[in-house]
C-alpha cells in the first residue's frame, strides 16, 4: 500500500494537517480510529468502503466518500482488496479559526 502525506502551504496549514494520497492493497480488513476532536474528508476513487460507528452493528457503505466531523465515538473502517482515496486530515477544532462570528466571553475567557 502507498501513503503519500503532504503539509499545505500557508494560509491552509492554518486548518490542515495534511492531504493524503492512499493507494493499493491494505495490509490489513479493518482499521479503528478512536475519537478526535478533528474532522476528515474522503474522497474515493475506488471500491467502495465500509465504516461502522461505535457499537453499531450495521455498517454504512460509502462508493464517493465522506466527511467524518469530530467523532465521540471510535469508528471502524473496512477497506475493500484494493483501495484508492485522496483525502483531508483537519486541524484539531482547525476549522474554529476560519469562523469570524462573535463569540460570547464565557467562551473566549476575556
Amino acid at each position: 500500500m502507498e501513503y503519500v502525506s503532504r503539509v499545505p502551504r500557508p494560509p491552509l496549514d492554518g486548518l490542515i494537517d495534511d492531504l493524503y494520497y492512499l493507494e493499493g492493497a491494505p495490509p490489513y480488513v479493518r482499521l479503528t480510529l478512536p475519537p478526535m476532536p478533528a474532522a476528515l474528508l474522503i474522497v474515493n476513487l475506488g471500491a467502495p468502503f465500509r465504516i461502522r460507528a461505535g457499537t453499531d452493528i450495521e455498517t454504512a457503505e460509502y462508493a464517493d466518500g465522506c466527511v467524518v466531523t469530530m467523532p465521540t465515538r471510535a469508528l471502524e473502517f473496512g477497506y475493500p482488496l484494493r483501495t484508492r482515496s485522496v483525502g483531508v486530515h483537519f486541524r484539531p477544532w482547525g476549522r474554529r479559526r476560519s469562523c469570524r462570528c462573535p463569540r460570547p466571553s464565557c467562551v473566549t475567557g476575556r
